[in-house]
């Protein structure tokens, strides 16, 4: 019987451990971010168990797992951590980036910290919440996504992009107001029109704000700095990548122009008989011989021409942006290479702007202490600008005559859009080249040199031809054409050291100092001909003109530095930062080449303090105050020397040249009729200088599901850069001194939320909000600045171009912001009365008499607006499915600020509510042909909007199980799709002074894009 037992025990002892050695099995794969980028150092555990690993250098694992272990928790510094089921043997994994990470690395100039540890004001932008549209460069993308950084995007139908950028207000009256933009540690220019960098290369971008973060940067951080990281190679096995971005664009509003042609021949008829002159349109010729139907015909449809100048102005542009590449690492090499084409058009037909880019990025371990990073790229651009074509030209001309010429109203006729569009030359060419090397060593565990160099090339030739009949240069000079050459070379040297030490648990010490050279030059010529035998070559033909004019110039600037900078942590709580920057430019005189440009910052972390520190709640809690200085050198060189100079005049029908010491810098006064003369020395010309003051909190709450940053700055600066009015004696105008001052104060808050953080859905926002003062403190004596002084003590100068013929309607003036407006208030339209004057009489704007002295005149103007906005905020939210969807969309606003309004006046749709006697109303004039306006209050208006800057609805392609996909995504973006606001114009956005009729409605966008990973 036990013998049988035991025969029987036999299967089920084998099958038992059988059993047994199943029970322990391998799970394997890979973890990576959303872009397919491996991920080293992924912690994983088995859920409910002690058991785990990490990813290896191109993001593998390989872990045991037991029966009844059912899900594997992976978790990685900044990215949310995901428990996956374990449903086989091979799990692939994508972490997903949390809102917001402490411990991320944020670039801070010359060096990078920990989120958690920073002590100025900086801000980053994800390039996932900017890339999402094709654009030329990334100025116009970032709108709305940093508090205290305000984009005025005034064009947004530039195809080459661009937009004007401000960091915590203006600074300066006559200098630079843009930020410094550097890429990849070198500095390559001002923010403004950035065409060079291509936004799809961009894997980050930080905002130095404060003088803590900017000073590190010298004469030129005053006005901020913009960091941009560009991408280099990823661990693991080559990847292949496609970006691609199809847009098309739309006006977001209806264009408003004469459709009824009776009532447009109406409405002019009745402003040339309230001017006292005959009505035009009578069916007749008038004194240039142009036929201008009556009233009558155009309503019996006897008149056979109407034209929708609209079609010959505008198309739906389309616009691609293509980016193929490669990227990866071998045993001790990442790499990564970028081919890119950008096809920009514009809404205006021909106005047409193409890019091709190429970057190549090459990391080379050489040996565990020492590294090599190169990096090459070029940028070919080419632009034909045919931009400002009206399509109001009077709707009742053809394009054409019937022998297929286009049609002129008279032989002084320039206004044909087709003839402009299609007959002049307008383009310009631009090359760039560049080349990047960085060596970083660690000489020991402690200590790191680096040392990098750069070259940038740029070359533009512009071309331009007017031809006769169709253009008024072109027929003043029997055909005008100019070629514009230019070539500039960048170089940077730099080598700084950085030391780094831990010393008894509680100090920790950083310390970096360096060496910064730049030199740049530029080389340009202009050719010029006029007068030409015929008109077959146009601008290739510059010799066949009779009246040749060469001009041709050299520039050369070089800036010489040494830097530091000191971090001292103690007990992990509190931190103290002191940058120092020594800068000495070519730009200044003799007496003032150098500077020195200090700063320091402090910060608290409260939440590591025992009273907090076990608070569950509160993830960071920190205070931060900082003060430096910084310096602007933003102006052209060589305003320390002595200048010679060429003007033409023309007298007796003749055009002379004269040359001499000096040259003409600007014309002012009314229609610009007053030449000014300069180019005196001034070997005492110095930097402008801002110091800054800064206190900010940052609070993370809630496992920084909950991240609050608030900010207050105060900034001053002082020496401007202006010019000084001079004697007559010495046979000069101006003279570039140092003198004057501005303050900006302000607030800024950013608050990001995690809001939702489920597998199955997560949601989230930002909001951004923003206020800045800006006040003009000093603009210099009276007899240095020529500054009015008027009836109300407003002490200003004008500041801009003229507007109706008068100086300006901008100016700077002491105790008010720059560039707030100045002229006339109205109170209404007079009603009834005696013809006093051409402004006093029934249907005028009934001008007010600040004084009272019974003369309306230039003594009752006064400050009638503001364009600096009160404050400007954003809104973003995403909404994301484990579906694979994804939904964010963008609201921006601005508020407070004030535009001067030219469509009020003329618009079509404004054009019948006018006042007659028959309709005595009180806010609109009469028509009145050659009538001449005063600026005045009537004009201004409130600029504030809310627009939905973009929507975005996105699918992860990975969901459909591909297995030649690694990873990604596609998307559908619409971007302007409606602007709320009471302005006139089209768009409220009408630049930085506040003064611009918007030609068109804003552009709306709407985008294909598809990334993938191969």
């Amino acid at each position: 019987m036990k013998q049988k037992l035991k025969l029987m025990a036999l299967p089920l002892l084998f099958l038992f451990f059988q059993k047994v050695s199943a029970q322990v099995d391998k799970v394997s794969g890979v973890v990576t971010d959303r872009n397919e980028v491996p991920l080293m150092g992924v912690n994983i555990i088995v859920e409910g168990a002690q058991r785990g690993t990490v990813t290896d250098f191109d993001g593998n694992y390989v872990l045991e797992v037991m029966p009844g272990d059912t899900h594997l928790i992976f978790s990685f510094l900044g990215y949310k951590t995901q428990t996956v089921p374990i449903s086989s043997k091979n799990l692939n994994i994508k972490l997903e980036a949390s809102f917001e990470s402490l411990d991320e690395l944020v670039l801070i100039g010359y060096g990078s910290t920990e989120k958690r540890d920073l002590t100025g004001s900086v801000a980053s932008i994800k390039p996932e919440k900017i890339n999402i549209t094709p654009s030329g460069s990334f100025e116009q993308l970032i709108q709305g996504r940093v508090a205290g950084l305000q984009v005025i995007n005034s064009s947004n139908d530039n195809p080459e992009g661009g937009a004007t950028i401000r960091i915590r207000g203006n600074s300066s009256i006559n200098g630079s107001n843009s930020p410094l933009v550097v890429v990849d540690g070198f500095p390559i220019g001002t923010a403004g029109n950035m065409n060079s960098v291509n936004p799809n290369n961009i894997a980050s971008i930080e905002v130095l704000k404060d003088a803590s973060a900017s000073a590190i940067y010298g004469s030129r951080g005053a006005n901020g700095v913009i960091l941009i990281t560009t991408k280099t190679g990823s661990g693991g096995d080559m990847q292949v990548f496609l970006n691609t971005k199809t847009s098309t664009s739309y006006f977001s509003e209806k264009l408003d122009y004469w459709r009824d042609t009776a009532l447009m021949a109406e409405l002019e008829n009745e402003a040339f008989i309230n001017q006292g002159l005959e009505p035009i349109y009578r069916g007749a010729r008038d004194v240039m011989g142009t036929y201008y139907p009556s009233v009558d015909e155009i309503k019996d449809n006897l008149w056979p021409y109407y034209t929708d100048w609209s079609d010959q102005v505008f198309r739906n542009p389309l616009m691609l942006d293509y980016n193929l590449g490669i990227n990866g690492s071998g045993e001790k090499t990442k790499y990564f290479l970028n081919l890119g084409y950008y096809q920009g058009q514009g809404m205006q037909v021909r106005d047409d702007y193409d890019k091709v880019s190429g970057d190549l990025d090459v990391i080379q371990q050489v040996t565990d202490k020492l590294s090599v990073h190169s990096r090459i790229g070029f940028v070919k651009g080419k632009r034909n600008i045919n931009y400002g074509i009206s399509y109001r030209r009077n709707p009742l001309f053809p394009v054409f005559n019937e022998e297929g010429t286009y049609y002129r109203m008279h032989n002084r006729d320039f206004g044909n859009v087709a003839a402009l569009t299609n007959e002049r030359v307008n383009k310009n060419e631009t090359n760039t080249f560049y080349g990047q090397l960085s060596l970083d060593w660690q000489i020991l565990d402690y200590l790191d040199l680096t040392a990098r160099m750069s070259y940038r090339h740029q070359e533009a030739i512009s071309s331009r031809y007017d031809p006769p009949l169709y253009t008024l240069n072109g027929d003043n000079h029997n055909g005008f054409a100019s070629r514009g050459n230019s070539s500039s070379n960048n170089y940077v040297a730099e080598s700084f050291l950085t030391y780094g030490q831990l010393f008894g648990e509680q100090h920790e010490v950083s310390i970096m100092g360096g060496v910064s050279f730049q030199r740049e030059d530029n080389t340009s010529s202009y050719l010029e001909a006029r007068g030409f035998t015929n008109q077959n070559l146009k601008e290739e033909n510059l010799s066949g003109g009779e009246t040749r004019i060469i001009n041709n110039g050299f520039v050369e600037t070089t800036l010489a530095s040494g830097l530091g900078r000191i971090n001292y942590e103690f007990m992990e709580r509190y931190i103290l930062t002191l940058t120092a920057r020594l800068d000495g430019s070519s730009k200044f005189g003799e007496n003032n080449k150098w500077a020195f440009f200090p700063s320091g910052a402090f910060a608290w972390k409260l939440h590591e303090e025992d009273f907090l520190k076990d608070n569950p709640a509160i993830s960071l809690l920190k205070l931060r105050t900082s003060y430096g200085v910084s310096g602007n050198q933003g102006i052209s060189p060589y305003q320390t020397i002595e200048r010679y100079g060429s003007s033409f005049y023309y007298t007796d029908g003749r055009e002379y040249i004269t040359y001499g010491v000096g040259l003409p810098i600007g014309r002012e006064g009314p229609g610009n009729r007053f030449l000014s003369w300069g180019g005196i020395a001034n070997k005492s010309l110095g930097w402008e200088s801002t110091s800054q003051f800064n206190a900010g909190v940052d609070i993370s709450l809630f496992d920084s599901r909950l991240n609050i940053t608030a900010d207050y700055y105060h900034k001053n600066t002082v020496d401007l850069l202006r010019q000084q009015f001079l004697p007559l004696s010495t046979g000069f105008d101006r003279i570039w001194i140092n003198d004057g001052e501005v303050m900006n104060r302000g607030l800024e808050l950013s608050i990001s939320g995690d809001i939702i953080d489920t597998p199955a859905i997560q949601f989230g926002g930002d909001l951004i909000l923003s206020r800045n003062r800006n006040e003009v403190i000093n603009i210099g004596s009276r007899e240095s600045s020529g500054y009015i002084e008027d009836e109300y003590n407003n002490r200003f100068q004008y500041y801009g171009g003229s507007v109706f013929d008068q100086t300006a309607a901008n100016i700077i003036a002491i105790g008010e912001p720059i560039n707030v407006f100045y002229g006339y208030k109205v109170d209404g339209i007079i009603q009834d009365g005696p013809v006093e004057s051409e402004f006093q009489q029934p249907g005028e704007f009934n001008y007010v008499d600040l004084n009272g002295d019974g003369v309306i005149d230039s003594n009752d103007r006064t400050i009638i607006g503001n364009p600096n906005p009160d404050f400007t905020g954003s809104l973003a939210l995403t909404l994301a499915h484990e579906s694979g969807f994804d939904l964010s969309l963008q609201l921006y606003g601005v508020y407070g600020n004030d535009i001067f309004s030219y469509s009020k006046l003329e618009a079509p749709r404004f054009r019948e509510n006018r006042w007659t006697p028959e309709n005595p109303i009180n806010n609109r004039p009469s028509l009145r042909s050659g009538r001449q306006y005063r600026v005045s209050d009537w004009f201004i208006e409130d600029g504030s909007f809310l627009r939905l800057q973009n929507i975005t609805l996105g699918y992860d392609l990975d969901k459909f199980g591909m297995k030649w996909l690694r990873g990604g995504r596609a998307y559908f973006t619409a971007t302007n799709l409606f602007t709320l606001s009471g302005v006139s114009e089209y768009d409220p956005e009408v630049g930085e002074k506040g003064i611009g009729s918007v030609a068109f409605p804003r552009i709306s966008t709407l985008t294909l894009g598809i990334d993938l990973n191969l």
